[in-house]
Order: structure tokens, then sequence, then C-alpha cells
């Protein structure tokens, strides 16, 4: 890098550091990666949601091509759609401010907290080989984090 783009970039940066307790930099490190967790929680919730909502049988029937208008009148398939709605949000809030392979690697987290939320909610097993897995799904999440701290 050049003197003349090294200054620039020290002028457009502000002069945080988090060892001065900077809220600032703290605010604009750990926010984004916050929204992005939040974002896989609420992913997590819906795809429980919905699996409530379309493992209980129908109350209402509609005919024909209308059916999936039976399956969305569930409470449950209701919640799940809006829960969808609010990590779509909280997802693009996150990507306004991280990078995207930064952001989608973090969002993995969702293959760790989906099986831990059907097994405790849906009573659901997890098996050896999947729980290996998830061990190192987290363990690149960690890595990934890790890169990204300067």
């Amino acid at each position: 890098m050049s003197k003349t783009s090294t200054s620039l970039r020290s002028d457009l940066e502000p002069n945080l550091h988090p060892s001065r307790g900077d809220r600032s930099f703290i605010a604009d490190r750990w926010f984004p990666i916050g929204l992005v967790f939040l974002n896989s929680i609420l992913s997590t919730a819906a795809e429980v949601l919905l699996k409530i909502g379309a493992s209980q049988p129908l109350t209402v029937t509609f005919p024909g091509p209308l059916t999936l208008l039976s399956v969305i009148a569930s409470g449950w398939v209701l919640l799940g759609i809006i829960a969808y709605v609010g990590s779509l949000f909280l997802w693009l809030t996150a990507l306004c401010r991280l990078p995207l392979h930064l952001a989608y690697g973090l969002a993995s987290t969702v293959h760790i907290l989906v099986p831990c939320a059907c097994w405790l909610v849906l009573h659901e097993t997890i098996p050896i080989g999947r729980l290996l897995g998830m061990l190192f799904i987290l363990a690149g999440i960690v890595l990934l984090g890790f890169s990204h701290v300067e």
C-alpha cells in the first residue's frame, strides 16, 4: 500500500481502540455479528414453528389448489412465517454492515441450532455422526470469527 493510500485510509476510519473502551468500536464490530446470530435464532424458531404447524392435522380445509391456504391457516405456520420475515430484516441489516462471506459463514450456526432446538422442543434424537458434524461446523464458525479479528 502506498503512503498516500495509507493516509487516506486512516482519514476515513475512525481512530478507535478496544483497550480504551470505545463504545462505538465495540458496537461497530460486534453489533452486526450479533445481528447474524439473532437471525440464526429467529430462523431456527421459524423452522421449529413450521414443523409443528405442518405436523398438526388441518382444522380448515380448502378445496383443490387452495390446499396450501389450509396449511397456512395454522397459527404455528403463521408464527413461523412471521419469524422468517423478522429474520430476513435482521439478515439484511447485518449484510449492510458485514462482508457477505463473513455473514454467510456465521449464519451456519443454524446447522447447530436447528438440531438442538429439535432435540429440546420436538424430542428428536441427534445421532453421533450428526453431533460430530455439528462440532466441525462450530469449529469452522470459531475459525471464521477469529479471521475477522484484526
